[in-house]
């Protein structure tokens, strides 16, 4: 992949890598742009440069001081590979994205609206005050009255029975 204009240098020094390929494979990409740019680069430089274009959680383990020649980073880039497989930095950053459209797109519980207490967003289904409201019984006072009475007699009859054996 190229970018547009075609001009190789601008190619080589943004060239970062990507998920789904190897630490290893991207250094030595990254380094053969940068050669086919300028033979004369000084390892160091050449180090730098490849450093720059890794994800940061790698860069940050990566102690460039005493990297002196590209295979010592190679070999510090194999170490490290297992980072990759368990932190896919990238995919946290979309995922952040998709949240923030996600929360664009919610909308108010009617509930709540009905009961003027706007801008809370949350399922209908699990509405505190709809869940209050379907638990509250509404019973008839005569119907408790006659349960009442009827636990009484029967409670009276029963005491009566064992009263007079």
């Amino acid at each position: 992949m190229k970018i547009k204009d075609g001009s190789p240098v601008k190619y080589a020094f943004s060239f970062k890598y990507i998920d789904g390929g190897t630490l290893l494979d991207y250094a030595l990409k990254k380094e053969r742009l940068l050669l086919e740019i300028n033979k004369d680069m000084d390892n160091k430089i050449l180090i730098d440069i490849r450093s720059a274009g890794l994800p940061d959680f790698v860069t940050n383990r990566i102690n460039r001081q005493f990297l002196h020649k590209t295979e010592e980073l190679f070999n510090e880039l194999r170490s490290l590979e297992h980072l990759i497989k368990k932190n896919p930095i990238e995919n946290k950053k979309e995922s952040n994205q998709t949240t923030r459209d996600n929360n664009s797109r919610k909308k108010p519980c009617r509930t709540c609206g009905n009961m003027n207490k706007k801008n809370r967003y949350h399922l209908e289904s699990a509405c505190w005050f709809k869940n209050k409201e379907s638990n509250i019984k509404s019973k008839n006072n005569h119907e408790i009255e006659t349960e009442l009475i009827e636990k009484t007699n029967s409670s009276t009859i029963n005491q009566n029975k064992a009263f007079t054996k």
